[in-house]
């Protein structure tokens, strides 16, 4: 018999899970999405900071503000 999944199963919907379930911890996807979160915004942060350095203050200030958007939308 082989153990390979079947691959006319319906898949399963995520469900979200309980808020108020004791004794939660985060899952390894969870801790990676808010990590992938965090390196993007000091990728902005870093680009502004060279922006500003390079004395181009609209352009620092537009560009950090469309890529925060981007970021914080998703």
């Amino acid at each position: 018999m082989s153990t390979a999944p079947d691959p006319y199963r319906p898949v399963r919907r995520m469900l979200a899970r309980d808020r108020g379930e004791s004794h939660r911890v985060s899952t390894p996807l969870e801790l990676f999405f808010d990590l992938c979160f965090v390196v993007a915004i000091s990728q902005a942060g870093r680009e502004l900071a060279h922006a500003l350095a390079e004395g181009r203050l609209a352009h620092a200030l537009t560009g950090y503000a469309m890529s925060f958007f981007a970021i914080w939308w998703a």
